[in-house]
């Protein structure tokens, strides 16, 4: 067929009608798809103001974290002036926002369908201070001695066992970590604010005991700068923890700090040492900060060889919990191994509410919750635990002040004393100078991350037990 005339649609080309009759139409649609944009946006918002006021809504308590949420700060004229008020008001109002835990949950998911998990950051990352190439020269103020003993709050021998304790679960609080792989790891950032007060801690210990026991402290370093491989390392943000650990070690007068776990650690670090979805070290790395230990006190360290071991599988801890449960570090959990005293011993665990039990100093975990399996060690960050070797007849007595940390590194002292006392000072409710008074303490061994050295409530906590 032959046209004899020119089409009226050419080439996708409109006449100038259809075009201006599309137009309006187009327009009209335009306007109308972008006013319900705008109404939902805006009845979001409103929707989540309204719900963000709703003070009933707001949690208190993170089960995937396992930690207490910020509280709502405490009125003063001081805090107003100087604007931390305010900030702490901005802290509690993101921290215990309602549904908190489900929009985490809903935002790790949306994280996980990209595909993009192999090194990813949870948490916002601090910039930590500058670390003093000297250390910090401060006279050593011993506590007041009292006359007499006051009244602890917590019995000093074991009342009528019961068949189970209530152990403490709840963790410390972590800042950023950086999942790289199947591992994670914890930013550590120097603080020139709180370092002196961790220091003058450590330093108050022994006039706190009485001024007659040895004091050791031992700072552990945690993973960030130990197994991450080092192309990575160099491009974090995180403080450097060995130049840390010596400004600390240096700082300590009445002390003798422990030297070389940085070096053993590192000397290991292709073992496990550390957990890959835990922030604490594993009983092979608390080993070798007791060797280090053994040497600093002249003894000989019980070979690693001597040991009979039980392990615990499954277990995913703070960092799979903080990470909103990363797929990459739920596919490989971590296994929990221990290793069984040689010794014949008593042990006695004492809560908060005073309450004691007879426990075991490696107890099976097997079917506690994934998130549990740590607490195999000393039964988790009890007040007090009281280990008594009953092969050693000679009164050696030592008293371990720790974080959790200590809890793997606890059993490896078995063969050395007589008498054991492990206190957190989270967790205690008397002084050092009430718990001292009377006993014969041989050794005082301080033992906690370096992390601790940054964390306000364990020095808050430490302050108010070296009283």
């Amino acid at each position: 067929m032959i046209y004899d005339k020119p089409m009226d649609i050419s080439f996708g080309v409109f006449p100038e009608k259809v075009r201006k009759k599309h137009s309006k139409k187009e327009k009209h649609n335009i306007n109308k798809t972008l006013a319900l944009k705008i109404g939902a946006f805006f009845l979001t918002l409103y929707v989540g103001a309204t719900v963000s006021f709703i003070i009933p809504l707001r949690p208190d308590y993170s089960e995937s974290e396992k930690r207490e949420l910020k509280k709502f700060p405490e009125f003063s004229c001081k805090a107003v002036l100087s604007g931390s008020y305010f900030d702490d008001i901005g802290t509690w109002f993101s921290d215990t926002f309602p549904f908190r835990e489900q929009l985490t949950k809903f935002n790790t998911s949306i994280k996980k369908l990209s595909g993009f998990d192999s090194i990813a950051i949870h948490g916002d990352v601090d910039m930590g201070d500058e670390i003093p190439d000297a250390p910090l020269d401060v006279p050593v103020t011993d506590p007041p001695q009292t006359t007499a003993p006051p009244e602890t709050t917590l019995p000093p021998e074991t009342t009528e066992a019961e068949d189970e304790p209530k152990p403490n679960i709840k963790t410390q609080s972590l800042g950023a970590i950086l999942v790289a792989g199947n591992s994670a790891y914890e930013y550590y950032n120097f603080s020139s604010k709180l370092a002196p007060e961790f220091i003058n801690c450590v330093n108050a210990i022994k006039g706190a005991a009485g001024n007659k026991s040895n004091v050791y402290s031992l700072l552990i370093p945690t993973s960030m700068d130990i197994t991450l491989h080092d192309s990575i390392r160099k491009d974090i943000n995180s403080s450097d923890q060995k130049k840390a650990l010596d400004y600390f070690n240096s700082s300590f007068k009445n002390v003798t700090a422990v030297p070389g776990i940085y070096e053993a650690e590192k000397a290991h670090k292709n073992e496990y040492t550390y957990f890959r979805t835990d922030h604490h070290w594993t009983a092979l790395g608390a080993y070798y900060a007791y060797e280090e230990f053994a040497k600093a006190k002249g003894i000989t360290p019980v070979p690693v060889s001597d040991y009979s071991t039980v392990s615990f599988d499954g277990f995913l801890g703070t960092f799979y919990s903080s990470s909103g449960q990363s797929d990459a570090l739920g596919r490989t959990p971590d296994t929990v191994t221990a290793y069984l005293p040689n010794n014949n011993v008593e042990c006695t665990l004492t809560e908060e509410s005073g309450k004691t039990y007879a426990w075991d100093v490696v107890s099976d975990v097997t079917n506690y919750a994934q998130n549990l399996k740590y607490l195999t060690f000393i039964g988790g960050d009890q007040a007090l635990v009281t280990i008594k070797n009953l092969d050693i007849h000679d009164g050696s007595t030592c008293l371990v002040i720790k974080e959790s940390y200590g809890n793997a590194f606890v059993p490896f002292l078995i063969p050395h004393y007589e008498n054991i006392y492990v206190i957190d000072p989270r967790h205690y409710g008397g002084t050092l100078s009430e718990f001292a008074n009377g006993k014969e303490i041989d050794d005082i061994i301080f033992l906690a991350n370096i992390s601790t050295t940054r964390n306000s409530i364990y020095i808050d906590a430490m302050k108010g037990f070296i009283k």
